[in-house]
């Protein structure tokens, strides 16, 4: 099974629709998976499957704009949260 991180400048209208599909009320801090990178820092990703791929979508500022103005949703993620961050 591939295994794909994808990040805000990368995603088409076919991942959108992925991520709708799979979260369509919407998704929250709680849906969100921590990765450790090798350089120490975390990132936060959605996890989103196929038949054949596991999508992490990177969520950070930009991540949600795209996404809010592509579904015309409100998502209530924490930005700070959300950013990469150092331990």
């Amino acid at each position: 099974m591939n295994r794909i991180i994808k990040n805000y400048t990368n995603i088409t209208e076919k991942h959108i629709a992925l991520i709708t599909d799979s979260y369509p009320e919407g998704f929250g801090d709680d849906d969100l998976t921590t990765l450790s990178m090798p350089d120490g820092k975390y990132l936060r990703c959605l996890e989103v499957r196929t038949e054949d791929t596991i999508y992490l979508f990177r969520i950070d500022s930009e991540m949600i704009e795209k996404l809010e103005e592509a579904t015309d949703s409100d998502f209530g993620i924490d930005l700070d949260e959300a950013e990469i961050s150092e331990e």
